[in-house]
């Protein structure tokens, strides 16, 4: 048996992660937003990438950023969410609730309230023009 310091796999497990997201939103041009709590305060990193068939088009330096805060998850609260731009200006938007690097699914109703509720005051905000908000496929990692 092969020891792997708790950092290293945190790391892994946030690699295959990345991977997981990529594959559940299928083709398309994408951005993901990914936040994580923190004690003194939250962390966010935002990654476009294009999805090809079995090829992913992303920026490298990018995708560590998002890796080592995904890695964050272990033991902290955070969130993923994926917007997917269509050429005919639409949008749909998808996300997960991340914990201990594993991504669990929002259903629609709770994307669509996230997007739509002040974070500030709570109030409701109207929908964007255009967008769908769905429910986001089981991530495989």
């Amino acid at each position: 048996m092969t020891y792997l310091p708790p950092m290293r796999s945190a790391v892994e497990r946030a690699a295959d992660l990345l991977m997981g997201l990529f594959g559940a939103v299928g083709d398309g041009c994408h951005t993901l937003t990914v936040s994580v709590t923190g004690r003194a305060r939250g962390a966010v990193s935002v990654l476009p990438f294009h999805n090809f068939g079995e090829y992913t088009d992303v920026d490298t330096e990018a995708a560590f950023d998002v890796i080592a805060l995904l890695s964050l998850t272990s033991g902290r609260i955070g969130g993923a969410v994926v917007r997917t731009t269509h050429a005919d200006d639409t949008s749909r938007v998808l996300g997960w609730r991340l914990s201990d690097c594993t991504a669990h699914p929002l259903g629609r109703a709770e994307i669509f309230s996230a997007y739509c509720t002040d974070a500030a005051t709570g109030e409701p905000i109207p929908p964007e023009p255009g967008t769908e908000y769905a429910d986001a496929p089981p991530v495989e990692a």
